[in-house]
């Protein structure tokens, strides 16, 4: 029971229904204990998890699955260094997200000065965090409460998405409101104020009408923006190949025709070749950075005229590449001022487009070893995507090997099957507690967990808050008793691996049944396809651990001083 009425942190719950925050996600602690009654009195759900990465990483899946902010709530001191990896990955992979950790009073805060630590469980946070967030305030006084709040709010969803964070002292969270208090909104929407002259698009259009080999690179930018049908008339229209960033993975249909996968490190072979060879780019909502246009930026796309189109002016500010057109624009409003001026649909050079259908087609990608004694990372992939045929599907990964085999061998489509990962930060161990987020965001949907024996590890702790929400999560371990992708670097550059070579892993299938989740091993092929049957069908949580190949690599790959043309073809046995 609380010892006073009407608090800060009441009119705090308050507000954050009125933006229709309906839960909230957390790992609890003392600083934030004012906080939490406040809300299980307004009604907001209070979703518990295991560790502050737990709570961070399932709030980020939610947000990405619904494209509306959530919350976050820890302690202060350990729970803020705790919970800074799902608020970097928010940051770098423009997720919508509201941290709110707690604090120790003002009085220490302010008063006590030039000492190393100032209050139990205190540390610097908004030091700490501004460089990973929009917005990062303390909240010293009561005024800012109300001031600084809705500015937070709004700086996730404005312009280029992401977090902002609100430190909150105890002694403000438990200070009794002296009378209504006045809103200050200081945010405006960036967005109206982008346009582009009808004589800029004409001009971009007509490059686009002339080109032969016209290549759209799909991005994260376009893939929330969530305008699918409109990619699929620009593509028609231009007559282009369709390619995707790695996390523009699912915003078109990987069994088109027109779309030759993922480009990049790990990217799919016929996809780099495509824009290797393109004549006209069109950039939506992707960064092109490292990962995308490898080393080597003067020879990325280099007979192309390439149009980029970005909400984040710094992006389009700071080009990696060589750019002809910077757009500074929404993705939707681009796409339908293009479509308002293309005249005519180009020739396309259709030997060109065949080539790459054909290369798409043959596979090249992880070609299983037919003489190794060991189930294959593609043929066991193949079996899933069999098994999800037409379920509609979310496809949550770790980072590791099995990230980009995933990525690349299963299959994505903007009305069926997701795709979501750590891209920018590239965090081992998002993937269990973002599959959790992701189902209690979509319970109809089945999510697949894809995850490698180093990555689960991590956050392993979450079976718990699985098992706790009986969802339909179901667990792919890729056990290779090896940490595959940093192994495979080690390899490739110094001939030795190691720190991360014969990696001793655990019994996953016995860890998962001591949770209470069913589970299986599967070390043999022949048994493969009655397990994978056995694990689709299975209802709730399942895990299902597959030992693969340790010799397997993530080939062809792009290596330091390659262009996109040319991908290191594997490790010569």
């Amino acid at each position: 029971m609380k010892l006073m009425k009407n608090l800060t942190v009441d009119w705090v719950a308050d507000y954050l229904k009125s933006k229709g925050i309906d839960r909230v996600f957390l790992y609890p602690g003392g600083t934030i204990a004012p906080l939490i009654n406040a809300f299980i009195d307004k009604d907001i759900l209070i979703d518990v998890f295991k560790s502050e990465q737990g709570a961070g990483y399932a709030a980020l899946a939610y947000a990405r699955v619904t494209g509306k902010t959530q919350v976050c709530m820890v302690t202060s001191g350990p729970g803020v260094t705790n919970v800074i990896s799902p608020l970097a990955d928010a940051y770098y992979d423009s997720t919508p997200l509201l941290l709110i950790t707690g604090q120790i009073g003002t009085a220490d805060l302010t008063i006590r000065k030039n000492v190393r630590q100032r209050g139990f469980q205190e540390t610097p946070t908004i030091e700490l965090v501004k460089p990973l967030s929009k917005y990062a305030s303390c909240l010293l006084t009561e005024e800012q409460v109300y001031t600084d709040l809705p500015i937070a709010f709004n700086h996730t969803v404005d312009g280029r998405k992401g977090p902002s964070v609100i430190d909150f002292p105890m002694d403000i969270q438990r200070t009794e409101v002296s009378e209504t208090p006045t809103i200050y909104n200081k945010v405006t929407n960036s967005l109206q104020a982008l346009t582009l002259s009808f004589d800029a698009f004409k001009e971009v259009a007509r490059y686009g009408e002339c080109s032969k080999r016209p290549v759209i690179l799909l991005g994260q930018g376009a893939l929330s923006s969530g305008e699918f049908n409109l990619y699929i008339e620009v593509a028609n229209k231009l007559n282009a190949i369709v390619v995707t960033s790695f996390l523009g993975i699912g915003s078109f249909d990987t069994n088109s025709d027109r779309c030759m996968g993922y480009i990049g490190h790990t990217g799919n072979q016929v996809a780099n070749h495509a824009v290797n060879e393109c004549d006209f780019l069109l950039v939506l909502g992707a960064r092109l950075d490292l990962r995308q246009t490898g080393t080597v930026v003067d020879e990325f796309a280099k007979n192309a005229d390439i149009v980029w189109v970005d909400i984040d002016a710094n992006e389009l500010e700071n080009p990696r590449v060589s750019v002809k057109w910077k757009i500074h624009l929404d993705v939707k409003k681009f796409c339908n001022g293009f479509l308002e001026v293309l005249d005519k649909s180009n020739t396309c050079d259709k030997d060109w487009h065949e080539g790459l259908l054909n290369l798409k087609k043959q596979k090249t990608d992880d070609v299983p070893n037919k003489e190794s004694n060991y189930i294959q990372p593609r043929e066991l992939l193949d079996q899933i995507s069999n098994a999800m045929n037409n379920d509609s599907t979310i496809v949550v990964t770790g980072v590791g090997c099995h990230q980009h085999w995933a990525a690349r061998h299963l299959p994505y489509n903007p009305n069926l099957h997701a795709h979501m990962t750590s891209g920018g930060h590239g965090t081992m161990g998002y993937d269990l507690p973002s599959s959790i987020g992701a189902a209690m965001a979509c319970p109809e949907k089945t999510v697949l967990c894809v995850v490698g024996d180093g990555s689960l590890l991590m956050n392993i702790q979450e079976l718990a808050s699985l098992c706790e929400r009986q969802l339909n999560v179901k667990i792919l371990v890729m056990n290779n008793s090896r940490l595959g992708i940093v192994s495979q670097f080690q390899l490739i550059t110094w001939g030795s691996d190691p720190t991360t070579g014969d990696f001793i892993s655990p019994n996953f299938s016995e860890i998962a049944k001591g949770f209470g989740v069913p589970s299986k091993r599967v070390e043999l092929m022949s048994s493969l396809y009655s397990q994978v049957d056995w694990f689709w069908k299975e209802s709730g949580p399942v895990l299902l651990e597959v030992m693969i190949d340790p010799d397997s690599d993530v080939t062809p790959m792009l290596l330091a001083g390659q262009n996109l043309g040319e991908m290191w073809e594997g490790r010569i046995s």
